[in-house]
């Protein structure tokens, strides 16, 4: 039992953490400067999770859950209008419905917020204090990540590695310059520019 209050689980912990804060908190922020915080928190929680003991399960019925509907809905909001450009005008042509704009934008949004509500329902279960929850909450998380969670975390990589460095989308030209400097301000739309290179004039 003393494993699950080990240093590898403590230091997962704390990066879970913060990465469930940083999309908390992702409608204050500058898009570059979201997008730099969960470039460098995915690959940490990857091999963090990686290290997780996986201790004997205590508990026969499913671990308690704490995200609720109102909260998974709030931070999917707010990712998605941070993820708007890049799956909309890099996942579009000329002639491409709204629709499937509104579509794609919802898949990324909806892929990052998953990863939020499984980890903040592990911290909170390991938060609890008792034995047999914070056992069950590693031991939950770990076979998570041999079977989904590892996967999850790898897919979100790979679209913010695409969305950052691929200079043959149209999206990442828009964040480039001043969009990751945490000071400068956000007030018009950042992507305005690309989005009229894209769909042209209304007339």
């Amino acid at each position: 039992m003393e494993e699950i209050k080990g240093p590898q689980v403590k230091d997962f912990v704390a990066t879970a953490e913060v990465f469930c804060r940083t999309l908390e908190q992702a409608s204050n922020k500058r898009t570059g400067e979201l997008l730099n915080g969960l470039q460098l928190l995915l690959p940490q929680l990857y091999m963090k999770c990686a290290l997780l003991p996986k201790p004997k399960y205590c508990y026969e019925e499913e671990p308690m859950t704490f995200v609720r509907e109102d909260d998974y809905a709030r931070v999917h909001n707010a990712l998605q209008h941070k993820f708007e450009l890049f799956n909309g005008i890099t996942g579009m042509s000329p002639g491409t419905l709204p629709t499937q704009h509104e579509l794609i934008s919802f898949g990324m949004a909806e892929s990052f917020t998953d990863l939020y509500e499984e980890l903040k329902n592990f911290v909170k279960l390991y938060e609890v204090g008792l034995p047999q929850p914070m056992n069950d909450a590693v031991w939950n998380c770990r076979k998570s990540f041999e079977h989904q969670l590892g996967t999850r975390l790898i897919d979100c990589m790979k679209s913010l590695h695409t969305f950052m460095y691929d200079k043959t989308s149209t999206g990442s030209r828009a964040i480039q310059h001043d969009d990751f400097r945490e000071d400068a301000d956000e007030e018009e739309p950042w992507y305005s520019d690309d989005q009229e290179e894209v769909y042209g004039d209304d007339e």
